[in-house]
């Protein structure tokens, strides 16, 4: 048997690229930028039997007021989210017969950082709310996701409802 000495040496995406892809926030200009968030789409991808999913960077940029008027939800695709850095909450509601988010289903929960979560297709959620100054998160859906299979309610609009997230 031949023993080989394999020095560990620092991951970047140069030293990595020949045997995948780094997951790290990209030093490029984001897909969609606002305010409130940066996204970066498509920074790597999940290559499966059929079809492609994508990894997302997403930072969601600043506190805001814990009021959400807004909900979306992808029906043909689950999407996963990993925190990377920072606390926040997020906001959930199951699909209503009328295919709107079902207000006797909504629930607030906490992410401390230190798991991931994945919801399910035609579940509505919306961007979370960070508790510290930003929030990072790792998104995982089916490539073209954000093109093809978003649907955004406005809360008041079609159920005269806003929800404010109460902190206990």
């Amino acid at each position: 048997m031949k023993l080989i000495e394999v020095k560990v040496e620092e991951m970047s995406r140069e030293s990595f690229k020949s045997y995948g892809d780094v997951i790290d926030m990209p030093d490029t200009k984001p897909d969609c930028s606002d305010d409130k968030l940066d996204l970066w789409c498509g920074i790597s991808e999940v290559k499966i039997d059929q079809g492609t999913s994508q990894f997302c960077w997403l930072n969601v940029k600043s506190r805001r007021p814990f009021t959400c008027n807004n909900f979306e939800c992808h029906k043909n695709t689950s999407e996963a989210m990993i925190p990377v850095s920072g606390q926040s909450i997020v906001l959930v509601a199951n699909n209503s017969a009328s295919n709107l988010p079902d207000r006797n289903t909504i629930k607030a929960f906490y992410v401390d950082g230190s798991k991931g979560f994945n919801f399910k297709p035609s579940v509505w959620h919306w961007l979370p709310y960070p508790l510290s100054k930003q929030a990072s998160f790792i998104l995982v859906f089916k490539k073209g996701t954000p093109d093809e299979d978003l649907h955004v309610v406005d809360l008041k609009e079609k159920l005269d409802l806003s929800i404010k997230v109460i902190l206990q």
